[in-house]
């Protein structure tokens, strides 16, 4: 069953991203994971580029 709202939000986030007409960025990442195999240095940098 939480797999099922967590594709309706999703579903919502996309939604609502779209009715926007600026560019937007979805990352979903398992948390329970992924923490071990990324290297936090690296997300930052990257989430920063995005960000200018």
């Amino acid at each position: 069953m939480q797999g099922f709202f967590n594709i309706c939000k999703s579903i919502n986030v996309i939604h609502h991203i779209n009715k926007l007409k600026n560019n937007h960025m979805i990352i979903s990442i398992d948390a329970e994971k992924a923490f071990d195999k990324i290297q936090h240095p690296f997300m930052i940098r990257t989430l920063q580029k995005k960000n200018k």
